[in-house]
């Protein structure tokens, strides 16, 4: 649990700031739960396994921007309404987190929120398969992974949730956040890939 007195004040709210940079630009939400003092955990979905772009993947709600988007902020808030089916109005909009370079040729701005609805999610199923309510906790007794990418001096993350594999930008967003805000020290077990292609690693063959 992670008191918002602890981060709010060290967030950007400089949301018109559009990333300097060739590559393709997106906005993410990365919405968090609990009470009015406390953030207990955080949103995320389970993308759908027909798309194209990382089927079955965790992540968070978000997605490219379009031209029509003044910002990267309404990007995120137009994605959030599409995959998750419930208006921005049920986001408080906190501040604006260190954007993320990917391997794939993406820069991925995430913008922290608290999301103040009942959890009557209407969510796209052409997107979306399911909404995961990942309490911060878990994160601190969950195994966690981590192993070199073939071939690149980069190491990749796991959270093995059970239900799920938490990985790629998503879970170096969250450790991102996390290590900058709270507590969290945790060392990963240094794994073997055990996979040839993305996510490289398989825990349940470990």
């Amino acid at each position: 649990m992670l008191p918002y007195q602890s981060f709010v004040e060290k967030l950007s709210r400089d949301f018109d700031e559009i990333p300097d940079t060739t590559e393709v630009k997106s906005g993410v939400i990365f919405p968090l739960f609990g009470s009015k003092e406390i953030a207990e955990g955080m949103i995320l979905t389970e993308r759908s396994k027909n798309l194209k772009s990382h089927p079955g993947q965790i992540s968070f709600p978000g997605g490219v921007k379009e031209k029509e988007d003044p910002n990267l902020l309404i990007t995120a808030l137009r994605e959030w309404e599409e995959e998750m089916g419930v208006h921005r109005s049920s986001l408080n909009v906190l501040g604006k987190l260190e954007g993320l370079h990917t391997k794939t040729g993406f820069h991925i701005t995430p913008f922290l929120a608290t999301y103040e609805g009942d959890f009557s999610f209407q969510h796209n199923k052409d997107e979306v398969d399911r909404i995961i309510l990942l309490p911060f906790s878990d994160l601190w007794t969950k195994p966690f992974y981590a192993i070199q990418i073939p071939g690149r001096d980069h190491f990749a993350y796991y959270f093995d949730l059970g239900d799920g594999l938490l990985w790629g930008a998503t879970c170096e967003m969250i450790l991102r956040f996390l290590r900058e805000y709270s507590s969290f020290n945790r060392t990963p077990l240094l794994v073997k890939p055990n996979l040839v292609k993305p996510p490289y690693l398989d825990p349940k063959s470990l």
